[in-house]
């Protein structure tokens, strides 16, 4: 598969929230978890801690047993449109609207990754995900909106389930060529525009063979996995849809 290395540039983005994770292969630890925290904290103004508490019933005996689980760590800058989460299990760069690049967003985890693998020392990373969420917001006309008049990937349906009030699909897709997959997923949303109907057309590339180890394996790895998603991105909405973003 070739990937386009000139993405189509859009003045009005419909990103609502990208997310770069590094899932691990095994839990880190709290006090890993907590040395990435101090040393990450001074690019955020914001620290926030939250609890963790499993639950475990036991209906025979109509009891509960709960145990504290380590601190999940959310770093974000002033206005909350980045954040940084650490767990034990997991990392994840994420940053919502307004979307500002590609450059600033790679440019981030670019400074911040070694910083964490140098926190977290010789654990394993499993899984790595880029994951972008765009909603489209449509007019609606006699509370109709046709989704596939905006994406080309669809449900076929009769006439029986046609006008319908929801839906929702998944697709996930190997592209071993590229030793990556691409979860994609629609559904209608909650719309945030008065006389509007929204949809999210949600797109996640992961690499879970062969997952690079490295800070530069992984950086060169993420371009990859982003120009795999515009790929999907550009196939997947009409020139209807692209009017809506050109400005």
């Amino acid at each position: 598969m070739t990937l386009e290395s000139h993405p189509q540039r859009y003045a009005f983005p419909p990103i609502v929230e990208v997310i770069f994770e590094v899932r691990l292969a095994e839990e880190a630890g709290a006090p890993k978890i907590k040395k990435a925290s101090d040393w990450l904290s001074g690019r955020y103004s914001n620290v926030a801690l939250e609890d963790q508490i499993e639950a475990k019933l036991h209906f025979a005996t109509r009891s509960a047993e709960f145990t504290d689980k380590p601190r999940i760590y959310k770093l974000t800058n002033w206005d909350q449109t980045e954040e940084l989460v650490l767990s034990v299990t997991s990392c994840a760069w994420v940053r919502r609207a307004p979307y500002e690049g590609w450059d600033p967003y790679y440019g981030r985890i670019a400074s911040e990754l070694p910083v964490l693998l140098k926190a977290l020392k010789t654990i394993k990373i499993e899984r790595i995900g880029l994951r972008y969420i765009n909603r489209i917001d449509v007019p609606k006309v006699d509370e109709i909106a046709r989704y596939e008049d905006y994406l080309n990937f669809k449900i076929h349906s009769d006439g029986m389930l046609e006008p319908n009030a929801g839906f929702q699909w998944t697709v996930k897709k190997e592209y071993p060529e590229l030793n990556l997959s691409a979860n994609v997923q629609s559904s209608v949303v909650q719309p945030e525009i008065i006389g509007t109907i929204a949809f999210a057309f949600d797109i996640d590339i992961m690499s879970e063979t062969d997952v690079p180890q490295s800070e530069a394996e992984i950086l060169r790895k993420l371009p990859a996995m982003r120009y795999l998603k515009n790929a999907i991105f550009e196939a997947g909405i009409t020139e209807r849809a692209r009017k809506l973003y050109a400005g």
